[in-house]
């Protein structure tokens, strides 16, 4: 699980995604955030069952994602601050679809399970005001125009979604570089961030966010 947490870097408010982790998959992710600083982070992802059947085929199966609540609960062994609130496992004609929550009793506490060694993260806390900055990991080699047309084609219906909820209005400030294929849009208490993973499959520069919120 704490290879899943290299995944989720760009979501918990969010959290990062090393890139070769993420073919074959769809992510939808939220993190609601109370007055002090405790609160929740929910994950639904999609997995194409070619990319699951594959790591299952193996004799050690090396899917770089926990499918199941037991992996869940193995990861969360030894973090601090962090609980599984709840898991789901259904499946469609195409797709495996995994759904989990987590409660966190600090921001501190789910970015330290998330990214232990902080090789992707940067957090601070100043008189109620919180900030996170983030990258992706290292840039990689421009990919050839047939590659990058079949990544597109391949992963079209594959999107990332994330939404940041706060306490109170007004909502997480969010800043993108190296990422103009992001959309963002604000309202209320909530900041939501969405693309296509294609983007994030075919991008050279990493991108790099910063979310402060209070």
């Amino acid at each position: 699980m704490k290879s899943l947490g290299k995944i989720l870097l760009f979501m918990a408010f969010t959290i990062s995604l090393t890139l070769c982790f993420i073919s074959c998959i769809g992510i939808e992710a939220s993190t609601k955030i109370d007055s002090k600083g405790a609160g929740t982070f929910s994950v639904v992802y999609q997995i194409s069952k070619d990319f699951v059947d594959f790591g299952s085929e193996e004799s050690t199966p090396s899917l770089p994602l926990a499918l199941s609540r037991e992996d869940i609960e193995r990861g969360l062994q030894g973090s601090e601050g962090i609980s599984l609130k709840s898991y789901s496992k259904t499946n469609n004609a195409n797709n495996t679809i995994i759904s989990f929550a987590l409660n966190f009793a600090s921001p501190e506490n789910l970015i330290n399970y998330l990214d232990p060694t902080r090789s992707y993260t940067r957090f601070s806390e100043e008189n109620g005001s919180y900030s996170l900055k983030f990258d992706f990991g290292n840039d990689i080699p421009p990919l050839d125009p047939d590659m990058k047309k079949y990544i597109f084609e391949q992963f079209s219906s594959y999107r990332f979604i994330l939404t940041i909820e706060t306490a109170k209005s007004p909502p997480p400030e969010v800043s993108i570089k190296y990422g103009d294929f992001i959309r963002k849009t604000s309202s209320g208490k909530k900041t939501i961030l969405e693309c296509a993973m294609a983007d994030l499959l075919t991008v050279s520069s990493s991108p790099q966010i910063e979310i402060v919120w209070r």
